[in-house]
C-alpha cells in the first residue's frame, strides 16, 4: 500500500512533465548545442524544482480544490489554452509574426540551477499540481502535509524520478536530432501539438462528463 504513493507521484509527474515546457525545451536545446550530459544537469535541477512546486501545491490543495469546484470556468480556460497551444505547435511552421530573429546568443551550458528555476517558476504547472492533488484526494489516496514522513518521501521521490525520466527522454530525442545533418524540428513540433490537442480533448470530455 505504501508503494502506491510512489507510483501515484511517478505517474502524476510523468503527466505533468510530458507537455512541452521551459525545462523540456531547455533540455532539448542544450543537448543539441552541447551534449546530453549538460542537458541532464538541467533535468536534475528541474526534478527538484518540480518537487518543491508539488510540495507547495500540497500545502494549499484542499483550499484550491473547493475554489475550482465553485469556479469551473477556470478549468475551461486551461483546457482552451492547452488546445490553442497544441494547434499552434501543429501549424508552427506556417505561422509568421513578421519579425527577424535576433542575433544568436553565446552558448550557455546547462546548469542545475537553471533547471530548478525553470521548473519551479512555472505557474501553469503549479495549477496542474493543485488540480492533480484534488483528483488524487478524491479518487485515489488521501495525502496531505500532515501525512507521515515515509508517505511524503515516497510521493516526492516518485515525482522527482518521473520529472527526470521525462526530461531524459527529451534529452535523448535532442541527442538524436543533433546527430542528423539537418535538424528538421517540424516533426517534433507536430508531435508535441498533437499531444497537447489530445490532452485538451480528454480533459474536455472529463469536464463535460463530470
Amino acid at each position: 500500500m505504501v508503494v502506491l504513493y510512489f507510483l501515484v507521484g511517478l505517474l502524476a509527474a510523468l503527466i505533468a512533465a510530458a507537455p512541452p515546457g521551459a525545462s523540456n525545451i531547455a533540455v532539448i536545446n542544450t543537448t543539441i548545442k552541447t551534449s546530453i550530459s549538460k542537458g541532464l544537469n538541467i533535468a536534475y535541477g528541474a526534478g527538484f524544482g518540480e518537487v518543491f512546486l508539488a510540495f507547495f501545491a500540497l500545502q494549499f490543495s484542499m483550499t484550491f480544490s473547493s475554489f475550482f469546484g465553485m469556479n469551473p470556468w477556470v478549468e475551461v480556460i486551461f483546457i482552451s489554452l492547452f488546445l490553442l497551444a497544441g494547434i499552434y505547435f501543429i501549424f508552427k511552421n506556417h505561422i509568421t509574426f513578421g519579425y527577424k530573429n535576433p542575433k544568436p546568443l553565446k552558448k550557455r551550458t546547462g546548469s542545475f540551477l537553471t533547471g530548478f528555476l525553470l521548473a519551479f517558476l512555472n505557474p501553469p504547472v503549479l495549477i496542474f499540481w493543485l488540480l492533480a492533488f484534488s483528483v488524487i484526494h478524491k479518487y485515489v489516496i488521501m495525502v496531505s502535509e500532515n501525512s507521515s514522513i515515509l508517505t511524503l518521501a515516497l510521493l516526492f521521490t516518485g515525482i522527482y524520478i518521473g520529472k527526470v525520466l521525462v526530461l531524459y527522454f527529451y534529452g535523448k530525442w535532442g541527442n538524436t536530432i543533433s546527430k542528423k545533418e539537418k535538424c528538421d524540428t517540424t516533426k517534433l513540433y507536430r508531435i508535441i501539438g498533437i499531444a497537447l490537442v489530445t490532452l485538451s480533448i480528454i480533459q474536455g470530455v472529463n469536464f463535460v462528463v463530470s
